[in-house]
């Protein structure tokens, strides 16, 4: 029975110096959080503290600065959707009045090809005016300039061939083949063009607009969108700035405007006066033009 007892008291010893283990454990690390905390506030705080409060230090400088930049931008980032919306406000906006300057662009442009139409009016004779149509170019040859062009505008509208074609700056051409609702028409740029022209200052001085001039000069040529033509008399007194207005012979009225001449070349040889004539007809831009119903000088 003694040895029984004895074993039931090492046993209760051995539970006894576990639990004072423990209690000891908890108390030293109690005892060590309380003496970072002293040595904090303290200023004596050991080696080990000093890291472990330089890590939160850090800690609660990262924490300051997040807090700081959320704070700055904390309107803008509860705004965003709001600003988002007013982007695409604005985007709609914008796309809206690209239509009206469009639209606004091509009320001009109507507006500028009725006034040239108007002004063409001022070179076609009184008794042809009830005989005119005003039609657009719909089509014209490859290249640059207009030698060759279609109008939208035919039969069906009183067009008929050898109809005179001016626009507000002057002579164009003429018209050489008809349908329904289309004509053919070539320039004075033409090679088979031909005019008869008058200076405006004399209309005793006359002479012919015709590409098949013996005139061998690059720089005038009707590749560079120049006329040329010659005097009917080499005496005629032309020079340069001179006005060139249609003669009235042939099948084009009198006074239509054609151009200014450029320069005058003497060929002493052949007893010519050769002109190159720069026209007011814009030859690289031909929108909408007057067709005048041909005189009939059968």
């Amino acid at each position: 029975m003694i040895v029984l007892k004895f074993n039931n008291d090492k046993k209760d010893k051995k539970k006894l110096n576990a639990k004072v283990i423990a209690t000891a454990t908890v108390a030293i690390t109690l005892i060590g959080i309380v003496g970072i905390s002293i040595g904090k506030y303290s200023g004596n705080s050991p080696l080990n503290a000093e890291i472990v409060l330089d890590g939160a230090a850090s800690i609660e400088s990262s924490l300051n600065k997040g807090f700081t930049f959320l704070q700055k931008n904390f309107s803008e980032i509860i705004n965003y959707k709001k600003n988002a919306n007013k982007i695409e406000e604005l985007e709609k906006e914008n796309e809206e009045l690209k239509k009206e300057i469009t639209e606004l662009s091509s009320k001009i442009s109507e507006e500028k090809s009725l006034q040239e139409l108007k002004k063409s009016l001022n070179f076609i004779p009184e008794q042809y005016q009830a005989n005119k149509v005003s039609a657009s170019v719909v089509g014209k040859n490859d290249g640059n300039w207009y030698t060759t062009f279609v109008i939208g505008a035919g039969s069906k509208s009183g067009i008929k061939k050898d109809s005179l074609v001016v626009n507000g700056s002057g002579l164009v051409g003429i018209v050489y083949e008809v349908s329904e609702n289309y004509s053919k028409a070539i320039s004075l740029l033409d090679t088979k063009s031909s005019v008869s022209f008058k200076l405006l200052k004399n209309s005793d001085y006359k002479g012919m607009i015709t590409h098949s001039s013996d005139i061998s000069n690059e720089k005038y040529s009707k590749e560079n969108g120049y006329l040329q033509g010659y005097m009917f008399d080499s005496s005629y007194d032309v020079l340069p700035g001179d006005t060139v207005v249609t003669s009235g012979l042939g099948l084009y009225p009198e006074g239509i405007i054609i151009g200014k001449v450029e320069k005058v070349i003497d060929d002493k040889n052949k007893s010519l006066k050769y002109v190159i004539v720069k026209p007011y007809v814009d030859f690289k831009n031909i929108d909408d033009v007057t067709v005048i119903e041909p005189r009939n000088i059968g």
